[in-house]
């Protein structure tokens, strides 16, 4: 009776990942893309090192929005703890046509616990972003769950991250919200893939992203 229950819980959880995703979609704004490749490498048991090359496009595909990098730690500190170190140079088209470097750094931590077939995992992160002189600070926060029963090579997911600014008395103001539904792909022993649709609210700048990232290990 107890595995009946839980199976059923499970699949309820599923159906309201994918109408979440859909009543997104249905909600049309510009629409863009993300596109990347990573390559992770353990340098030890618990030490990963991760590297980045990021395109993305705006406007309803009309222009490219940004080029990026990154490259970045992640360590182990318990099986279900993780702290994080990112940097990122970004290369970026603004409003006028112009392109501009960015530079910015993540400092996070993850908590991560199993729940049958069921991954749930937080993340904190303090983000800081350097453009043409200014400072931006946001604390990002998300939630990700996915579903994956021993031997799926597909893992569907849904990953709502709420940005936050820092530094002035609107610290409880939404800055930037982004829901994520997606599926994650077993290629081989090295390769996987993550297809995902994003829906991002902006305060007068709503987007729905598709995207791609191709994730290989060595």
């Amino acid at each position: 009776m107890h595995d009946l229950k839980a199976t059923y819980w499970k699949y309820v959880l599923l159906a309201v990942f994918i109408s979440a995703g859909m009543r997104m979609y249905a909600q049309a704004d510009e629409f863009a893309t993300w596109s990347m490749i990573r390559v992770n490498h353990k340098i030890l048991p618990d030490l990963k090192f991760s590297a980045a090359v990021e395109f993305r496009s705006k406007a309803d595909l009309k222009h490219a929005d940004r080029w990026g990098g990154d490259a970045g730690l992640m360590y182990n500190v318990l099986p279900c703890l993780q702290v994080e170190g990112v940097y990122e140079l970004h290369y970026r088209r603004l409003d006028k046509g112009e392109w501009k470097f960015r530079h910015r750094y993540n400092l996070g931590v993850q908590v991560s616990a199993n729940w049958g077939d069921f991954k749930i995992s937080l993340r904190e992160r303090f983000q800081e972003t350097f453009s043409e002189g200014n400072v931006e600070n946001r604390l990002r926060s998300r939630l990700k769950v996915s579903y994956g029963p021993s031997g799926w090579r597909v893992k569907p997911y849904f990953a709502p991250e709420l940005y936050q600014p820092i530094g002035d008395r609107a610290f409880f103001r939404v800055a930037r919200m982004r829901y994520r539904p997606g599926i994650e792909i077993k290629l081989s022993g090295r390769c996987s893939a993550d297809v995902f649709y994003c829906r991002q609210y902006e305060p007068g700048n709503s987007r729905n992203i598709f995207g791609i990232e191709v994730g290989v290990s060595l």
